[in-house]
C-alpha cells in the first residue's frame, strides 16, 4: 500500500512536472498549497468565560491554501485540522455547540482574504456590525518554508471566550518534493 502511493506521487510529480509551464502560463499566478501544522508549535488559546480563564489546545492536521496573485485574492480550498479537545462555542442565534474542527470553529473556508502580498495574507469574516470583535480575522505569515498563522475573535457574549490560533505550517512533504522537482520558479515567486 505505501509503495503503491509513492510510485503515485513519483508519477503525479512527474507529470505535474512537465505539465507546469503549461499550467502557469494559463492560470497566470495562480498557487495552491496543502501545508501541515506542526503541532508542537500550532496552539488555539480560549480565554474568558464565566469564571476566566486560559485553555491551549494543539493543533493538527492540514489545509490547502489557494493565492491568486493577478486578482490580489486568497482562499483556503479545504481545512482537515482538528484541536486536541473538543471545545465549547457560541454562534450568534444558536445554541452552543462544542467542536474539535478548525474549521467549523473559525469558517476557515468562508473567510475573504482583504491584503494579499508575497509576505502576508489577511482574511476577514465579518459576521455581525454590532459585534466587531466577533468578526474572525486571520493572518497569514511567509517566512521562508514556514507559515506562520495568527488570529481569532471573541463570542458575541457578556461570558464569552476569546479564541485565537497561534501556529507554525509547512508545506507538506509531497508539496516540498514537487517543489524541489519541477516548481521552483513558481515556488520563488510567491514567496
Amino acid at each position: 500500500m505505501k509503495t503503491e502511493k509513492i510510485i503515485e506521487s513519483i508519477l503525479l510529480v512527474a507529470v505535474l512536472s512537465l505539465a507546469a509551464p503549461f499550467i502557469e502560463e494559463a492560470r497566470g499566478t495562480l498557487v495552491t498549497t496543502i501545508y501541515e501544522f506542526v503541532p508542537e508549535q500550532s496552539r488555539l488559546i480560549r480565554v474568558g468565560g464565566m469564571v476566566p480563564r486560559m485553555e491551549s489546545y494543539s493543533i493538527q492536521g492540514q489545509f490547502q491554501l489557494t493565492v491568486d496573485f493577478d486578482a490580489t485574492a486568497a482562499w483556503f480550498d479545504q481545512v482537515d485540522a482538528t484541536i486536541s479537545e473538543a471545545v465549547w462555542y457560541h454562534e450568534i442565534g444558536e445554541p452552543a455547540n462544542r467542536t474539535q474542527s478548525l474549521n467549523v470553529l473559525f469558517h476557515m473556508t468562508e473567510l475573504e482574504s482583504t491584503y494579499v502580498s508575497a509576505t502576508q495574507i489577511d482574511f476577514l469574516l465579518a459576521r455581525d456590525p454590532q459585534f466587531p470583535n466577533y468578526d474572525i480575522r486571520i493572518r497569514v505569515t511567509f517566512i521562508d518554508d514556514l507559515v506562520y498563522l495568527t488570529g481569532g475573535f471573541t463570542e458575541a457574549a457578556c461570558d464569552g471566550y476569546q479564541f485565537d490560533i497561534d501556529a507554525f505550517v509547512v508545506p507538506e512533504p509531497s508539496t516540498l518534493f514537487l517543489l524541489a522537482v519541477g516548481g521552483l520558479v513558481i515556488r520563488k515567486r510567491i514567496f
